[in-house]
């Protein structure tokens, strides 16, 4: 490294200014490992729905190829081998749509079990996860917003006052130029 220009006291400073970084209250607390964890019996369920829904169409697609064998040597019939690209392309995209059906049309409640197909499941289901999605993208908009505030030097929480004060904290601790 030496030979290359690079100094190894200002590696070893670097390393030791990632050591010292200053965490947040929040970033320490331990994780709940049962947060959002999907139960049990709803992951079971699921997957009984799903095998079905996407086993099927790819055991269809080895069929496919079985199939086109038989007709070109037994049959003596020309399959164009387009032909079968594109049927067993069909089955594995069907196979796609099964494993979404099957995720869909499980009941997401513990109690309850929904029917054979589940269809009175899915529009619940396409409903929660759009919900799901909007809070998201609104914790992430008012995120993104507190951050650009505190950026012009507005705290709006007391976590971006610590978040803040941790990042102070590293800029001072650290005897590296900073980064640009």
């Amino acid at each position: 490294r030496q030979a290359a220009g690079a100094d190894p006291d200002e590696a070893r400073r670097g390393r030791a200014a990632l050591r010292q970084t200053a965490y947040t209250a929040e970033e320490m607390s331990p994780v709940d490992p049962s947060a959002g964890v999907m139960p049990e019996v709803v992951s079971n369920r699921m997957l009984s729905r799903v095998v079905p829904f996407a086993g099927l169409p790819v055991f269809g697609s080895f069929l496919v190829f079985v199939g086109a064998y038989y007709a070109n040597t037994q049959l003596d019939l020309d399959v164009p081998p387009q032909v079968i690209a594109y049927a067993t392309q069909a089955c594995f995209a069907l196979s796609f749509a099964g494993i979404t059906w099957g995720v869909l049309s499980t009941s997401w409640d513990e109690e309850t079990e929904g029917s054979l197909l589940g269809t009175e499941q899915v529009g619940r289901n396409v409903a929660m996860m759009r919900d799901g999605m909007a809070r998201g993208r609104a914790a992430a908009e008012e995120e993104n917003a507190e951050i650009e505030a505190a950026d012009d030097g507005v705290l709006m929480s007391r976590e971006m006052l610590e978040r803040d004060k941790a990042r102070r904290a590293r800029k001072s601790d650290s005897k590296l130029p900073p980064i640009v």
